[in-house]
């Protein structure tokens, strides 16, 4: 069973899933259909796959997904991933952020 855990916010999409080709491929057929359906376009040129652990065939996996491979620590809307997150110096971009909002 193919399992797929999303978290949505504006036009942004992230999406944990296994780190399995069969996995990529049918998210792929996922990306066609809401495609088709909606008459938008997922940009995989500007998707990135984010290996979590040890994947040996994260740019075989990048391929067939048709992105780019990311790498950790990174930032998703802003808000660190793959950081140590005890640590409160990774947090200051995001303080600042707010801090500036609600001047």
């Amino acid at each position: 069973m193919t399992t797929l855990d999303t978290s949505y916010h504006m036009d942004a999409t992230l999406i944990f899933c296994g780190a399995e080709e069969r996995q990529l491929r049918f998210l792929r057929c996922i990306f066609l259909c809401f495609e088709a359906v909606s008459g938008l376009r997922v940009n995989l040129n500007k998707s990135k796959i984010f290996p979590v652990g040890d994947v040996s065939n994260v740019e075989s996996l990048a391929w067939t997904l048709g992105c780019k491979v990311g790498s950790l620590p990174g930032t998703y809307l802003g808000l660190p991933l793959g950081a140590k997150s005890n640590s409160a110096a990774i947090w200051d971009p995001v303080v600042e952020h707010f801090q500036r909002r609600l001047a």
